[in-house]
């Protein structure tokens, strides 16, 4: 049977029904999106795996739960401008740090920059992430352009007081 981890994070508020979540599988430590159910009881599900979610400040906390996958990484669906925009903002405002929290993957990082393949870890993660983003989910980065075009237009027209 397989077990897959998740942060509590990435539940729902409201988990009735059909969710789309990150998960990792915990043998292989594949991460990914799917399409699922989940419930904090096994009964409540129809082809019930048991998922253990993470929290806390060191997502040292944890409650085993239980997930029903109906479809692994499914596509995004269409692209809400709002959210992306909101997302845009949020990252322009508060931190722009990303924190994985994973000795394995810092070693591997390091190893990376170590050996010249890349000048940092940051570099490297900017890089490997950037990379994923454009073969997994393209239609998302077309509108990341979209919206961030949209955006720098509007700075400059508003600089020129909206005289063009």
């Amino acid at each position: 049977m397989t077990r897959y981890s998740t942060a509590e994070e990435n539940l729902p508020d409201d988990p009735e029904g059909e969710v789309r979540i990150q998960l990792t599988d915990t043998d292989t430590k594949e991460i990914f999106v799917t399409r699922a159910r989940v419930a904090e009881s096994e009964s409540e599900l129809d082809d019930p795996e048991p998922l253990t979610v993470v929290r806390g400040p060191h997502e040292n906390i944890k409650e085993e739960w239980y997930i029903d996958i109906l479809e692994t990484n499914p596509e995004l669906g269409e692209i809400d401008e709002e959210i992306l925009h909101d997302c845009i903002e949020y990252s322009r405002t508060e931190s722009n740090v990303i924190n994985a929290r994973s000795e394995d993957a810092r070693a591997m990082l390091q190893y990376l920059v170590t050996v010249g393949e890349f000048d940092s870890v940051s570099d490297a993660v900017r890089t490997i992430v950037n990379s994923y983003m454009q073969d997994a989910y393209p239609e998302l980065l077309d509108a990341y352009l979209d919206v961030k075009a949209e955006r720098i237009r509007d700075e400059i027209s508003s600089s020129f007081g909206d005289n063009r």
